[in-house]
């Protein structure tokens, strides 16, 4: 038995009905003079890429000049816009819990907010 492994190899079992397989190299590429071909494009592609992208950064330059427009007439006519603040991590909403909530429902408050974002995280990650 021993003899057997001592050249680096396993015995051959003696009740297998399948032929031991050939050696091949460890990996996941054993071929490797393989080529792949990848398309790059063409430039008359790249340049039509690069006219939606350029048409597409004219639309958002022309949306966050209106947002900015719609922001300063709504602070001219008086209207306050609160800063948002919660969740701290990823602003969406202003809360502000001590100046709006009466101290007894404070922490209740506090917690449903969380209940919530977590609830909400919950479903996005399902």
């Amino acid at each position: 038995m021993y003899g057997a492994l001592q050249g680096g190899g396993v015995p051959p079992a003696s009740n297998s009905r399948m032929p031991p397989l050939p050696h091949e190299p460890a990996g996941f590429y054993n071929d490797r003079a393989a080529t792949v071909d990848i398309p790059l494009g063409s430039s008359k592609d790249l340049k039509q890429k690069e006219k939606e992208l350029q048409s597409k950064e004219a639309e958002l330059n022309k949306r966050e000049r209106e947002l900015k427009r719609r922001e300063e007439a709504a602070a001219r006519a008086g209207i306050v816009i609160e800063t948002k603040n919660w969740p701290p991590f990823m602003p969406i909403i202003h809360h502000d819990i001590s100046n709006e909530i009466p101290i007894h429902l404070q922490r209740m408050q506090y917690l449903a907010f969380c209940s919530l974002l977590v609830g909400f995280c919950r479903q996005l990650t399902s």
